[in-house]
């Protein structure tokens, strides 16, 4: 089952002058997709709708406060508080964007981190 209603988010500008817009890889899509069906499937649409909100939220912080623990050259990652997912992202100064590579399951193996 696929759902498909979180890529409205995916170019969103926040109102404030400031935020930097949030841009999703394809990659980045298909990870988000993964964990909203498991989510779905395994615990339920409760659980699915908080990964959902949580990812929301991660977004919304990276919009205004940009710089997070940095992995790998440009690469910066930013944990959910909830759910074991770190959302691995570089930061676009020229195009004011946060550019979303993964949505990284922490039970992976760090060395596919991208780069």
């Amino acid at each position: 089952m696929k759902i498909l209603f979180h890529q409205k988010n995916f170019t969103k500008v926040s109102k404030k002058s400031m935020a930097y817009k949030i841009v999703y890889t394809h990659l980045a899509n298909l990870d988000v997709e993964k964990a909203i069906d498991y989510y779905l499937l395994i615990a339920g649409r409760k659980i699915m709708k908080s990964f959902y909100l949580e990812l929301l939220s991660a977004e919304n912080i990276l919009k205004n406060t940009k710089y997070f623990e940095k992995i790998y050259k440009d690469f910066h990652r930013l944990p959910l508080k909830s759910f074991p997912y770190i959302v691995i992202y570089k930061v676009d100064e020229k195009n004011k964007a946060i550019v979303i590579y993964r949505i990284f399951h922490t039970s992976q193996n760090p060395e596919k981190y991208p780069n």
